[in-house]
């Protein structure tokens, strides 16, 4: 009897090792791959004590729903951070890619891709291996914008400056170096965004310090490091407009084009910055949002698509006031591993010119759209970028 009633508590020992083995190593598996402990203990941060509005509720038009979980992942494997979608009359979109490529696809048929350019000093066969953490040599597209003729592509090269792209030649012309001696000491690190008004290009550079490989260090620091610009193709004047911004990296013209509005954020909130007018030079609140917004677009409508890198609550939220703290994590803890703790919530949200919610777009798992960066309505779909996924997500628009 006893032999007989210790086997079930040795199988159950036997059962509970093998389960400890799987989980030590599956934990192996996902510290080998974001290593808890970070090689920045000799980098010098200087995070600043920031105060963030209050939490915006998910209620009314941002509800939550399950919207997002029908999305279609299009080109996966193919389209790897597709972060702006931009298009055109004939229902193809341009879309800048991690490896610093800019593409053009058949929205009817998505696996009809065309290249466009590749950014950067390096060649497509140079770059086109790239798909984790961009680079200088290859480029990073982010902001893109078709002039009203549609043929020339404008684009924010994140490293590089601002690109025009004339599309019957794919000739790439390099407008604006980010180096370019009129920005004197602060020279452009992040160009982010850009909307054009005929040959006026109105633009953002979220970070004079650091570079898109280092953004989530620039956000978690919280510094007003961030910059708009105004440049005359014609006349080569480039005017700074507005400094002190808080990583914006989302700007689009009024339908009037009599003012801008920038998304901040570090500040989770849109403003509006006027151009013409009694109020001109001015700033304004337009939205405080519910979590950190990207690439704002008008749709054809007059609305806004507002996407979401991620929603709060988050680090700045518990540690806002505490830039010590900040500084402490940046230095010793790697952040990909410190963002993978945190719950993930997909969102897109389109608002009104008078700021207020539509409607809106949820993945509350964060298990099918865990980022969005951009957003494009096109033939009743809802097409929806993103700076890190491997894949560009499509859902019905309503």
């Amino acid at each position: 009897m006893r032999v007989g009633e210790n086997r079930p508590r040795q199988h159950g020992d036997q059962k509970k090792w093998i389960l400890s083995g799987l989980m030590i190593a599956l934990a192996g598996l996902f510290f080998s791959r974001f290593p808890l402990f970070s090689n920045n203990i000799a980098r010098n941060f200087q995070s600043s004590q920031i105060h963030l509005p209050e939490l915006v509720p998910l209620k009314n038009g941002l509800k939550p729903n399950e919207k997002l979980k029908k999305a279609i992942q299009v080109q996966k494997g193919v389209l790897v951070g597709p972060e702006t979608i931009e298009f055109d009359k004939d229902g193809y979109f341009y879309t800048g890619l991690l490896n610093g490529q800019v593409v053009k696809v058949d929205s009817k048929n998505t696996s009809n891709i065309e290249f466009i350019a590749q950014m950067g000093t390096f060649s497509f066969e140079d770059c086109k291996s790239v798909n984790e953490t961009p680079t200088k040599s290859c480029g990073r597209p982010l902001g893109l914008r078709l002039d009203k003729t549609g043929q020339n592509l404008f684009i924010a090269d994140a490293y590089n400056g601002i690109f025009k792209i004339e599309l019957s030649t794919k000739k790439k012309i390099n407008i604006l170096k980010s180096d370019d001696k009129r920005f004197g000491n602060k020279p452009m690190k992040l160009v982010n965004d850009l909307d054009l008004n005929d040959d006026l290009i109105y633009f953002i550079d979220s970070s004079f310090l650091r570079s898109v490989d280092l953004a989530i260090e620039e956000h978690i620091e919280a510094n007003a490091r961030g910059r708009l610009f105004s440049y005359d193709q014609k006349s080569n004047e480039l005017k700074l407009l507005l400094d002190g911004l808080y990583f914006p990296n989302g700007l689009q013209l009024s339908p009037n084009k009599d003012f801008l509005l920038i998304n901040e954020n570090t500040m989770s909130r849109i403003i509006k910055f006027y151009l013409v007018g009694d109020k001109k030079g001015k700033v304004e609140l337009f939205a405080n949002i519910p979590g950190f917004g990207d690439t704002i677009r008008l749709t054809q409508k007059n609305t806004l698509l507002v996407p979401f890198a991620s929603v709060r609550p988050s680090v700045l939220d518990y540690l806002a006031e505490w830039p010590a703290v900040r500084n402490a994590i940046l230095k010793f803890v790697n952040i990909k591993f410190f963002f993978k703790i945190f719950p993930k919530y997909g969102l897109l949200a389109e608002y009104d010119l008078d700021g207020k919610v539509i409607r809106s777009w949820h993945d509350p798992s964060g298990i099918y759209i865990e980022c969005t960066t951009a957003g494009a309505i096109y033939d009743g779909k809802l097409y929806l970028g993103s700076f890190y996924n491997n894949f560009l997500g499509v859902v019905d628009y309503y």
